[in-house]
């Protein structure tokens, strides 16, 4: 979307090294700081991209621009308050509720909820113009949707006075004569209709609170955010979000100060707590028959480069199978990850698939089918209690008799 930094040194001879260690310092703020079991997940799971093409910061749910000019302008504390603005956009999921509002009142009425919220708390705005309004945290805190009602009702005259009024989100409101295009003005949250930006941003909100949760900070999820995730979001949570949870589960995913990523010699990030053992061999098996698609197995390629990428299983199987095992490839941690290629194409049955668990005894396994087949009996100990999943493709009739089932759409 925009054109990231890709020089060591930039106009203004700014040095790449020098903002990525002081955005680290920033990040490490975050995770000293409230509401750091939620965020800090968060913040680790989005893409920071420099780029000189946005005039301050902004996010479109799971990317981060920094205008890095503007970056080094700012206090070390106002660095972290803008931080942890442009997480709360994703966090209160504003670009999922937007719908078909007004984008630039959407974000306005989005901007002015969380800086009240971030003044009420004691964080630093100097240098800085952002949206404020604590009218509307009396008589009572009003939402985003009344925000941006209360807004709207003001009439027609009253918007466009607005938008052009808008300028940029953390510069203040401008005196109205901007040459350019009002409806340019965009503020710092990047709306998208890409449905893979979306689940992706759902995704990482779902798994930050479920790593609070595990954490034992559960009190780090504020409470409309999770009302927000079981009334908004539950009925279309995307398959790849649950397949998501259940490696969390696995590893029971934790940040912690104890093993820390030394990045820079005086800066410590938490880093991920190693795991019991449940990711030391993870197999992946991958249904080719006939009734599997070309785009599922592209869907399979991607998902497992994601969980390989992200949960860094020590070792990592493929096996492809139809009415027998058709392909095996091993992948260690420290492994490129190569695309499959599709060997195979008859009929489907898992009675292969639970001669290979039982010699090869997997830690973790995930069955990747559409399930037109018998069912698999139960594992012999020491496979008995194994963490699998199954991915139905197709087939709301499917049943399983041990693991966890998950149902898609082809």
């Amino acid at each position: 979307m925009f054109k990231p930094l890709e020089n060591e040194k930039m106009s203004g001879d700014f040095d790449l090294y020098e903002l990525n260690r002081q955005l680290d310092i920033t990040k490490s703020k975050v995770f000293m700081g409230q509401n750091a079991a939620f965020l800090g997940p968060l913040m680790s799971m989005m893409n920071f991209v420099w780029s000189e093409e946005v005039s301050t910061a902004a996010t479109n749910g799971h990317q981060f621009w920094w205008n890095p000019h503007w970056f080094l302008t700012l206090d070390p504390e106002v660095r972290k308050t803008v931080m942890v603005h442009e997480l709360w956009h994703p966090a209160r999921l504003h670009m999922v509720r937007c719908g078909d509002r007004d984008p630039q009142v959407w974000n306005y009425a989005c901007d002015v909820r969380i800086n009240n919220d971030l003044d009420r708390a004691g964080y630093s705005f100097h240098g800085t113009k952002p949206w404020l309004d604590h009218a509307f945290d009396s008589p009572v805190r009003a939402a985003e949707e009344d925000i941006y009602d209360a807004l709207m009702n003001q009439g027609w005259d009253f918007i466009v006075a607005l938008k052009k009024m808008m300028g940029d989100a953390w510069k203040g409101i401008s005196d109205g004569n901007q040459e350019e295009n009002p409806e340019d003005h965009l503020g710092d949250m990047i709306p998208s209709d890409d449905k893979e930006d979306i689940a992706k941003a759902i995704g990482n909100v779902v798994q930050a609170a479920h790593q609070a949760r595990l954490a034992g900070h559960a009190g780090d999820i504020p409470g409309e955010v999770e009302t927000l995730l079981k009334q908004f979001l539950s009925p279309v949570v995307p398959w790849e979000t649950l397949l998501h949870k259940f490696f969390h589960d696995l590893c029971d995913e934790d940040y912690s100060w104890r093993r820390p990523n030394r990045r820079f010699h005086d800066i410590y990030l938490p880093s991920r707590v190693e795991d019991d053992g449940k990711l030391d061999h993870l197999i992946y098996y991958l249904d080719v028959s006939g009734s599997v698609t070309d785009s599922q197995v592209i869907r399979f390629n991607s998902e497992v480069k994601f969980i390989k990428d992200t949960f860094k299983p020590r070792k990592l199987t493929l096996v492809q199978f139809d009415t027998r095992i058709t392909q095996e490839k091993t992948f260690l941690e420290e492994d490129d990850f190569v695309e499959l290629v599709v060997v195979g194409r008859g009929g489907t049955d898992l009675t292969p698939v639970r001669e290979h668990m039982i010699e090869n005894n997997p830690t973790a396994a995930v069955i990747f089918s559409d399930l037109y087949c018998g069912v698999m009996e139960k594992l012999p100990p020491p496979l008995t209690d194994l963490p699998t999943i199954w991915v139905a493709i197709d087939n709301k009739s499917a049943t399983v008799n041990f693991g966890e089932l998950i149902h898609i759409r082809g």
